[in-house]
C-alpha cells in the first residue's frame, strides 16, 4: 500500500456515468409518460359507452379498447386451425394477424392474478421505458446528450405516444427494432440476432427492418468495391463511419436472418391453417380486398379527399417522404437510422393502408424525433415541437381512441 487515497476503477467511473444518463433519461420519459396517463384518465371521463365498457370506463375497461381485445384472445384462444370465413368466402378478421410475443409475456406475468389487460399494460410500460433507455444509448453519441434527451421528450409526447402505455405492441417492437440496429450499428451485428427475432414475432416490422438492413450491406458492399464514390457516401451520411470489411458478413447475416424471421410467420399460419395466404388473406380483411402493393395509396387518397385530388395527395405525400430522407438532421444520425426510416417508409408505402392507423404507424419512425431535436436547435423551438405533440395527442385520445367507437371511421 503507498498510502494513496482510493480512487474507483475506470469501470466503475464508467458505470456511474451510465446510470446517471440512465435516470436522466428515464426522468424524462417518466414525465411525458405520465402527461399521456393523465390525458388518457382525463380523455375517458367524456367517454361514452361502447362495446368494451360502460360510459366514463374505468382505467381497466379503458386499457380493453380496440386491438387490445384481440391480443387477449390470442392469449385465452390462440390462432385458429381453420380460417373464419363470411358467407361470400373471404377470410374474416381473426387472430392470425397479431403477432405472439406480448400476449405470451403478458400471460408470463398470470401468476399476478391480474387481468389480462393490466399484465399487457405493464409489459408496454416497461417495454416503453427500454426503449426510451435504447434510443438514447443509440443516438445520443450522433445528436449529443441534450439533443437526445430532447428526441425521448419529442417522441413521448407526439400524438400517438398514449399507445405506447396501453396493450399494445408497439412499444415492445420500438424496444427491439432500437435494440437491433444500436447493436448493429456497434458493430455487433451477430449479438443483435436475437433481437432482430422477437421483433418479428412482436410487430410486423421483419420485413421493413429486414429490408433496411439488406439495403445498408448492400450499400456498405458497393462502397467497398469502389462502386459507391466515397464523397456520395460522406454526403449521404456525413457522420456515419463505414463499416470495416470484415464486419460485412456478420451484418449479412443480420438482414438474412431478420428477413427469414419476417417470413416465418406467415409460413406457420399456412402450416398451421393449410391456406398459404392464411397470414395476407386475414391482414386484408380489414381492408375487404386482396394484397395489391401501392393501390391502395391511390384508392385511399380518394377516401380522404376526393377523386380529383387523391392523385395530388399521394404526390404530396412522396415529396414529403423524400424531403424527410434527404434532411441533414436525419442523416448525421448514421446509416442504421437513416436506412430504417427509409426501408420503413418504402414498406407503409408498398402495404399499408393509409387510414387513420397510419398516425400510430409511424412512431417506429422514431429517429425522426432526434433529427426534429437536431434540427429545432433552440430550447424555445424544441418546446414548440413538444407543443404541437399534445395538442396532437389530445385530439388522437379524444377523436380516436375515445370517440372512435362510436364512428368506426376514426380507428386508431
Amino acid at each position: 500500500m503507498d498510502g494513496s487515497p482510493f480512487r474507483p476503477t475506470k469501470v466503475w467511473r464508467v458505470k456511474k456515468v451510465r446510470n446517471s444518463r440512465t435516470g436522466q433519461v428515464l426522468a424524462v420519459w417518466a414525465a411525458a409518460t405520465a402527461l399521456s396517463f393523465i390525458i388518457l384518465r382525463l380523455g375517458a371521463q367524456d367517454t361514452p359507452a361502447t362495446n368494451w365498457g360502460q360510459a366514463a370506463p374505468s382505467w381497466l375497461e379503458h386499457m380493453a379498447f380496440w386491438d387490445a381485445g384481440w391480443y387477449e384472445r390470442v392469449s385465452r384462444e390462440g390462432y385458429p386451425e381453420t380460417l373464419p370465413t363470411d358467407p361470400s368466402g373471404r377470410v374474416s378478421q381473426n387472430t392470425w394477424a397479431f403477432m405472439p410475443l406480448l400476449p405470451a409475456l403478458a400471460g408470463a406475468l398470470g401468476w399476478t392474478g391480474w387481468s389480462f389487460y393490466a399484465c399487457a399494460a405493464l409489459v408496454a410500460i416497461i417495454a416503453s421505458a427500454g426503449a426510451a433507455v435504447v434510443m438514447d444509448r443509440w443516438l445520443a453519441p450522433r445528436t449529443g446528450p441534450t439533443a437526445s434527451l430532447w428526441g425521448v421528450a419529442i417522441l413521448w409526447t407526439s400524438p400517438c405516444a398514449a399507445i405506447l402505455q396501453v396493450p399494445y405492441a408497439e412499444s415492445l417492437g420500438l424496444l427491439l427494432v432500437g435494440a437491433t440496429l444500436m447493436l448493429a450499428d456497434r458493430g455487433r451485428a451477430l449479438t443483435a440476432i436475437p433481437f432482430a427475432v422477437l421483433a418479428a414475432f412482436a410487430r410486423p416490422v421483419g420485413v421493413p427492418l429486414g429490408a433496411a438492413l439488406c439495403l445498408w450491406w448492400a450499400f456498405e458492399e458497393a462502397r467497398a468495391r469502389g462502386w459507391v464514390p466515397h464523397h456520395w457516401y460522406s454526403r449521404l451520411l456525413p457522420t456515419h463511419t463505414p463499416t470495416s470489411a470484415g464486419q460485412h458478413p456478420r451484418l449479412a447475416i443480420l438482414a438474412l436472418t431478420t428477413c427469414a424471421a419476417a417470413l416465418s410467420w406467415p409460413v406457420i399460419a399456412w402450416a398451421t391453417t393449410g391456406r398459404m395466404d392464411a397470414y395476407t388473406a386475414t391482414e386484408t380483411s380489414w381492408r375487404g380486398e386482396h394484397l395489391m402493393p401501392f393501390t391502395p395509396w391511390l384508392v385511399r387518397s380518394q377516401w380522404w379527399v376526393g377523386a380529383h385530388l387523391g392523385w395530388m395527395l399521394v404526390l404530396a405525400v412522396l415529396a414529403l417522404a423524400a424531403l424527410v430522407l434527404t434532411s441533414r438532421s436525419l442523416r448525421t444520425l448514421g446509416a442504421p437510422a437513416w436506412f430504417w426510416c427509409a426501408g420503413y417508409m418504402l414498406y407503409l408505402l408498398a402495404f399499408f393502408d393509409p387510414t387513420t392507423s397510419l398516425f400510430r404507424l409511424l412512431l417506429p419512425l422514431a429517429p425522426l424525433a432526434w433529427a426534429a431535436a437536431q434540427a429545432a436547435g433552440s430550447t424555445r423551438r424544441r418546446l414548440a415541437v413538444i407543443a404541437a405533440g399534445v395538442v396532437g395527442q389530445l385530439l388522437w385520445v379524444s377523436w380516436v381512441w375515445d370517440l372512435g367507437s362510436i364512428s368506426i371511421r376514426w380507428v386508431p
